[in-house]
Formats: structure tokens, sequence, C-alpha cells
């Protein structure tokens, strides 16, 4: 980051009044910071990069009158603001990838077992895991020479977030509800044979995250 002092003499002024504007200034591009002498808290223009930009503080100094210079009208394309450098993005990347799953059958040959999961697979049960065909395998990988892929979009706000990761926050606080309760039971255990409320208690609220509810329901 830059620190500039600079004056106020250019080829363009004007006689200001008894009121000076102190300015300063932080280019969004570059970083550098300077202040400058003005009849009004205007822009100004980098001395780095010659960037316009608004003061993000002006305070005014009474005084004699001085020869201050005027800005030059630009383009409204080259008035950029910090606040407007600043947006929101959502960035996004896409890689291939192979499912591979595989399920145990018994059959009388290859070929019967291919068809008895592609059935399964056509019903949606290929992955009940059931003792007639358990689940043995549901993985994901990369797939050979895959093309990296990204897309940026500009957004007033960032969107909520969607069905994958809202699951994938119940299965971490699910997760979450097992190791309290192993850990209040085994602590039980220590304290010979009585488990503590209030460590059951704790995991209520990450029990309802898990089940994506906000609040306990108690039948009578």
């Amino acid at each position: 980051m830059t620190l500039i002092e600079q004056p106020s003499i250019t080829a363009t002024q004007t006689e200001a009044s008894t009121v000076r504007y102190l300015n300063q200034y932080r280019c969004p591009y570059c970083q550098t910071e300077w202040q400058d002498g003005w009849d009004c808290g205007c822009n100004d223009r980098c001395p780095d990069c010659n960037k316009e930009i608004q003061p993000y503080e002006s305070a005014w100094i009474e005084g004699e009158s001085a020869k201050i210079e005027l800005p030059v009208e630009d383009p409204a394309s080259d008035y950029v603001t910090a606040e407007e450098v600043n947006r929101l993005f959502v960035v996004s990347y896409e890689i291939d990838y192979v499912h591979r799953v595989s399920v145990g059958i018994t059959a009388d040959s290859p070929e019967m077992a291919q068809q008895f999961a592609e059935q399964a697979f056509n019903d949606a049960t290929i992955w009940d895991d059931t003792a007639a065909m358990p689940l043995l395998s549901d993985e994901y990988h990369e797939a050979e020479g895959e093309s990296l892929v990204w897309e940026c979009v500009a957004v007033a706000e960032l969107p909520e977030p969607d069905y994958s990761v809202r699951q994938l926050k119940k299965e971490q606080a699910a997760m979450q509800v097992c190791r309290g309760l192993v850990e209040a039971y085994q602590q039980g255990e220590t304290n010979g044979g009585s488990i503590d409320w209030s460590d059951l208690d704790q995991l209520i609220p990450v029990a309802l995250r898990a089940l994506g509810k906000t609040a306990l329901e108690i039948q009578s």
C-alpha cells in the first residue's frame, strides 16, 4: 500500500471560498492512498493507476482562500467506486467424474447377475443394501483427462445453500450426535453407570439439525 502526499497544483485552477475540503482517497485497484485539498468532496484520480476514485472521507478546513484544482470531467464509464469493485460473486467449477457402484448378487451366470443388477437399477432399488443384494461400494472417481471448467457469476446477494449442502450438514450433525452419545455412555460407565442428562441435552439441538427440524416434537 502506497501513501502519497499530493499537492493541488495543476493547469486548471480556480478561486475557492474560505472553506476548503481535505479529501482522503484509497484506490481499490492498486491500494494507493493519498489526500488532496479541493473546494468540495469531489473525486480525484489515483496518482499511480489514473483511475477516478471518490473520497472515503472529506473534512472541511477554514482558512484563507487558496488556488484549488478542479477535477476534469470524465465519461461515466470511468466512474468506479470501491463499493462497486467489491461485489458478490458465485464461483463454481466442474470436473468430470465416473460414478461406480458395486453390489453382491447370487446367480447362475454372469449374464443373469448383470440382468438382476440392471433390473434393480431400473427399479431404483440397487442402493437399498439388502441381504439378497448388499451394497459393496458407491464411489466417485475423477475421469481420466477430465476438463476443469470454471464459472463466475456476479450476484446481488448470495443464494441459500442448495440440497447437496443441506444434506451434507445433516450428515455431519448426525455423526456429531453419534459421537456425543458414545462419549456420554462412556462417561456414564466411568461414573458408575450414571449418565449426566446435561451430556445428552446438549445433543438435542444437533439432532434437530440432523433431522432438519427447528423444534423437538413431543407426543403425549
